[in-house]
């Protein structure tokens, strides 16, 4: 699968980034890894990185039924994906859109320095 997923207990962090050319299975098939790693807490924040995919396979009706899933992570959880530019922004703020009922909490930003900027922004508001 061309993602690579890194979860900080310390920084209560799970880290994915996705490479290259993705197809909408591996794209669903992803929350079923992150569940099962022994270190995820359904607690802890999100950043899905997109910087390196340069073609993404996803229909709009599995679009769609993602983000009405309900999440992995709890509702509180904070969710941030990095999208610089074209057809993953486009893609990421259409599931930005179509998850506001299920992920409440989810900022599409284009830099890494935006992404933690984001998490320390809001979930500095919580403490």
């Amino acid at each position: 699968m061309p993602v690579t997923l890194t979860i900080d207990v310390e920084k209560r962090l799970v880290y994915s980034a996705f490479l290259g050319d993705v197809t909408e299975e591996e794209f669903v098939c992803h929350s079923q890894t992150i569940r099962s790693h022994p270190n995820f807490d359904p607690t802890f924040s999100e950043i899905i990185d997109f910087r390196s995919v340069t073609d993404a396979q996803i229909s709009t009706d599995r679009l769609q039924a993602m983000a009405g899933a309900k999440s992995i992570f709890s509702s509180e959880a904070q969710h941030v994906v990095i999208a610089p530019s074209g057809l993953i922004t486009g893609l990421a703020r259409m599931f930005q859109v179509l998850a506001e009922q299920t992920r409440p909490n989810l900022g599409v930003v284009k830099t890494p320095a935006q992404a933690y900027e984001y998490l320390r922004d809001h979930l500095g508001e919580k403490n």
